[in-house]
């Protein structure tokens, strides 16, 4: 049961570390002047209004020059060439910033249409560029068109699979903690202390154990070395700068020290350690 939540563990972080670099894929790669839409569909569009703008009559610039009135918006803004495939339907104006929605005809041929967005007051301006709408037959060529990955294969933005996924992943690294928490306290409770550090120096293997003054350990007191089979490997150390939680000590230069080790404190009457799902009855 372990393996498995550790295997799902992993594999939430890993889809949550795709969706968040697919992110970045889409951001690149979906440029803010290209929208695109499936023939009979409608589909929301924003932009900002390029070169030289003036001030309309309609604004307020001393409270909200929001403009909400599709009507009022249309007076203002001009989308041309006009193409039958589609419809441009203004809703939101606020200074630069456009707000539309873009409507395909169910008839529509599939394609790329350059257009213009500019206010109606001023003459076209031949630095700006264009706008391209791509209209798709269906909704596997539009899905086929996209840079990211799960926009691509599932159908869905990569922030909607990040937003779903960051609860499970959080969740499973708060249990992954706690249980890691209770198999130290679990192991303490034997006498077993995991090494949490170990450096290399000429004098030998300095290691940081999970035995401390609160598991009854004191400077000086004599441990033993187990292997990650909880194994006696024949070396004995001894205890130095033992705090509340924590110890150290130095192991013999010789001792081939792996991840995994542990180090022993023989509790009274509780006798030599015994590997981990074992009974003392198989002992």
């Amino acid at each position: 049961m372990q393996r498995q939540r550790s295997y799902l563990t992993m594999a939430v972080f890993g889809l949550l570390a795709l969706a968040m670099a697919d992110i970045l894929i889409d951001a690149v790669g979906n440029r803010a002047n290209i929208f695109k839409a499936v023939a009979g569909t409608v589909v929301p569009i924003s932009g900002k209004l390029m070169g030289s703008i003036k001030p309309y009559a309609q604004q307020n610039a001393m409270f909200d020059n929001r403009i909400v009135d599709p009507a009022l918006i249309d007076e203002i803004l001009v989308c041309e060439p006009e193409y039958p495939a589609f419809r441009i339907h203004f809703l939101e104006l606020k200074g630069r910033l456009w707000r539309a929605e873009l409507q395909a005809d169910s008839g529509a041929a599939a394609g790329e249409y350059p257009v213009f967005i500019r206010q109606r007051s001023l003459p076209p301006d031949p630095e700006a560029p264009p706008l391209q709408v791509r209209i798709f037959a269906n909704e596997e060529a539009l899905h086929a068109s996209q840079t990211s990955l799960f926009r691509r294969y599932l159908g869905l933005a990569p922030w909607v699979v990040a937003m779903v996924l960051l609860p499970a992943a959080l969740l499973l690294a708060c249990r992954a903690y706690r249980g890691a928490e209770g198999s130290i306290s679990a192991l303490q409770a034997r006498g077993l202390g995991p090494i949490y550090k170990m450096a290399y120096r000429k004098t030998g293997w300095e290691i940081l154990f999970g035995l401390g003054s609160d598991h009854g350990l004191r400077n000086g007191d004599v441990l033993q070395l187990l292997d990650a089979r909880h194994r006696p490997v024949g070396c004995e150390i001894v205890a130095f700068h033992v705090g509340p939680q924590s110890g150290e000590a130095v192991v013999d230069p010789t001792v081939k020290l792996r991840p995994g080790f542990v180090v022993y404190r023989p509790l009274p009457e509780a006798g030599p350690p015994r590997p981990p799902g074992t009974s003392r009855l198989e002992r």
